[in-house]
């Protein structure tokens, strides 16, 4: 998967440089997945990987959360099943993520990815409305939700921006991107044996249409309600409106 970025005498593959919270961000997965490793110690014999203290602990469960483990739902988004599950979760930040916290600002990106992986896993509790309040005995780990929301973010921020997708060998659209994960995940969710949390895929991409379509007329009621209180004459209109354009998601050149 790789975003093209053009100029009018280069061609370079991914984001013309790394914005500050995005290298966080990877740094943070990739250090505790480092962690991770380090626990896999041989326990009677046998070796375990995600050790069972660190799955229960740290790992989101829907009845564990209910029993008062309260940080899973941002604990697992930065926990990983194995090295390929990591780097394809991390790819997805590294192209797209750099791009979205120029529009977002790095606070606000940092707020809208938690907020992306935290709400997003949530939808894992859908099957109680079918199943009679059967509680899903579930784990899951892994930045997917969070990484989606960053997807859709781009997708709605640039939805003409051309990708190329690999494998796809032609330039697509960044909104014809989000059509092929939704479709990719609609058949994983079907299929048998599938250990993917489709539920926190199409969770975090939800949350992240939520967040990116109410955010901006949040904001703008926000200032009016200011405006409001606080009545501006002759040059500080021109600084009321100053203010307005920061909470429009517009490119900001931040690195």
């Amino acid at each position: 998967m790789s975003s093209d970025f053009h100029t009018e005498s280069s061609f370079r593959i991914g984001p013309d440089r790394l914005t500050w919270a995005v290298r966080m961000m990877l740094l943070a997965n990739i250090a505790i997945f480092v962690g991770q490793l380090l626990l896999r110690i041989p326990d009677e014999g046998r070796a375990f990987f995600l050790g069972d203290y660190t799955q229960d602990y740290l790992a989101f469960s829907p009845r564990r959360l209910l029993q008062g483990f309260v940080w899973q739902p941002i604990s697992y988004m930065f926990m990983h099943g194995s090295l390929s599950h990591l780097f394809q979760n991390m790819l997805g930040l590294y192209f797209f993520g750099s791009e979205v916290e120029r529009t977002l600002g790095s606070r606000q990106f940092i707020r809208f990815y938690l907020l992306c992986g935290a709400l997003g896993v949530m939808a894992n509790f859908a099957p109680m409305l079918w199943q009679a309040g059967q509680i899903p005995d579930i784990n899951v780990v892994g930045a997917s939700g969070a990484v989606m929301g960053v997807l859709v973010a781009f997708a709605i921020l640039q939805p003409d921006r051309k990708i190329i997708l690999f494998p796809i060998p032609i330039p697509i659209t960044a909104r014809a991107m989000i059509i092929i994960f939704i479709a990719l995940n609609l058949m994983s969710a079907t299929s048998p044996g599938s250990n993917t949390s489709v539920a926190t895929h199409f969770g975090g991409m939800i949350i992240a249409y939520i967040y990116i379509k109410v955010r901006p007329k949040v904001a703008a009621w926000q200032i009016k309600r200011v405006r409001s209180k606080r009545k501006p004459e002759g040059d500080a209109e021109d600084l009321a409106d100053a203010i307005d354009n920061i909470f429009k998601f517009q490119d900001k050149n931040r690195r």
